[in-house]
């Protein structure tokens, strides 16, 4: 049985770090966009490393959330399949016993609770490259 209480936890953590990643984001972008307006004025004194870092570190935290994403979709295509196999078989007419009930309940809950944690799973990478860089643009002048 799913402790709700945790899935609660994560749906928080979830939005949490949405809206984090959205803030940082925010303030990452801004500070960048008058790294670039400089650039462009007098590239000479341009902040070539921070330029290099905008794509550089946005592949990589984008990457590991593909990555994380693709490895938790495909362990949850063997409940998927069996899920829409049930249903697919109760739209038919075929009509489940208490057992075959209790099993898709059962998925269903487990499909739920993973989908969640593999959002949080996608969404960490992200996160903590946006509000490292928030952080460290902070600092600077």
């Amino acid at each position: 049985m799913t402790n709700m209480w945790t899935e609660w936890q994560k749906m928080w953590r979830a939005g949490t770090m949405l809206s984090e990643t959205m803030v940082a984001s925010h303030a990452v972008v801004e500070h960048r966009g008058r790294t670039i307006e400089d650039a462009m004025s007098d590239p000479l004194s341009a902040d070539y490393v921070e330029l290099n870092r905008m794509v550089s570190e946005k592949a990589t935290a984008f990457g590991a959330a593909g990555l994380s994403l693709s490895r938790d979709w495909l362990a949850m295509q063997r409940d998927w399949r069996a899920q829409v196999s049930d249903v697919s078989a109760m739209m038919l007419g075929k009509l489940p016993s208490p057992q075959k009930t209790q099993a898709m309940m059962a998925r269903s809950q487990r499909l739920s609770s993973a989908a969640l944690a593999s959002s949080v799973r996608a969404m960490t990478p992200i996160h903590r490259a946006a509000t490292a860089n928030q952080r460290r643009l902070a600092r600077k002048p």
